[in-house]
């Protein structure tokens, strides 16, 4: 099973992705030979905004080589933590091994170099990027569930201290640091603590100047699970795809409003509502523009 994982390159393989692997596997053996011209996605964002949820769907697809975070993709990252290896491999290395891969559509999701978008995005000329946001209760929510309660705040004191050797810390605006000053106290609570690190993290879609640019596209987890056959298509409009909607079983909105009990501090609170407040309008900016179907605009109201 660990080899299927490896190669398979998702961290949670169910019964059917088992299965789908190896006929996966025999049709792109047998329909592609040669590497086609390939198109790539790149999934950033936010930890703990759905990214996974979404490689596994495309996981599903037989057309698509999909590459979570730590896979041979970044397999030289010396500054890794633990058993993970998360930061990318050079831009030679990438293309080598995306070379290797038969699939016209390669996704993959290397959210610690979310700062470098615009990079990859320069560099692969045949690169779209989506854009993953989630409501920021419900990422602290998931995120003190999923990692220790610690990490916020080591993240958020490296960035104030100017420590750039970590992913977490790089490339950030002189702005976006002024402002964790601002609102960082020696007592910060945890919950606090990764709501600022969300505040970081989708900071960058504006200093980044991503709304302004047609090669990224938005996807906003609530309406995701709420619409999955919907927004899903989108997603493969997007890419310029046929979506074939089985492929969604597994999405479900028992996740929206985990978090809506946290106590957070009142200014940190209003901090990131004012941020989340620009990623819904940019994400109305983008439906407006025909990107999305008319049905997720009266959604987004009532999310």
């Amino acid at each position: 099973m660990n080899g299927i994982k490896k190669r398979l390159n998702i961290e949670h393989v169910t019964f059917d992705l088992y299965l789908i692997y190896a006929l996966k596997f025999l049709y792109q053996k047998l329909f592609y030979l040669t590497c086609p011209q390939q198109q790539i996605l790149m999934i950033v964002g936010c930890q703990r905004s759905g990214t996974s949820l979404i490689n596994r769907i495309f996981a599903r697809d037989f057309n698509i080589s999909v590459y979570r975070e730590s896979s041979c993709l970044s397999s030289n990252d010396s500054t890794q933590t633990g058993y993970y290896k998360l930061r990318l491999n050079s831009f030679q290395d990438l293309e080598s091994d995306l070379l290797k891969d038969k699939s016209p559509t390669i996704v993959l999701k290397p959210l610690v170099e979310t700062q470098n978008i615009l990079h990859l995005l320069d560099h692969f000329p045949q690169s779209k990027a989506l854009w993953m946001y989630r409501g920021y209760k419900d990422v602290i929510n998931s995120f003190l569930n999923k990692f220790s309660l610690n990490v916020g705040i080591r993240n958020i004191k490296a960035i104030i201290e100017g420590n750039t050797d970590f992913w977490y810390s790089e490339s950030i605006p002189s702005s976006v640091r002024s402002t964790l000053v601002e609102f960082y106290r020696d007592d910060i609570q945890p919950a606090d603590a990764v709501a600022l690190f969300w505040y970081v993290r989708n900071s960058f879609f504006f200093e980044l100047e991503l709304n302004q640019n047609s090669r990224v596209m938005m996807c906003k987890y609530e309406h995701m699970v709420c619409y999955p056959n919907q927004f899903i298509n989108d997603i493969y409009s997007f890419l310029g795809k046929r979506f074939r909607a089985r492929n969604t079983w597994e999405i479900n909105s028992y996740s929206v409003d985990k978090g809506r009990s946290l106590d957070l501090s009142a200014d940190i609170q209003e901090l990131c509502d004012g941020l989340l407040s620009r990623l819904d309008q940019a994400f109305d900016k983008q439906m407006t523009a025909g990107q999305a179907r008319p049905a997720l605009r009266v959604a987004n109201q009532r999310v």
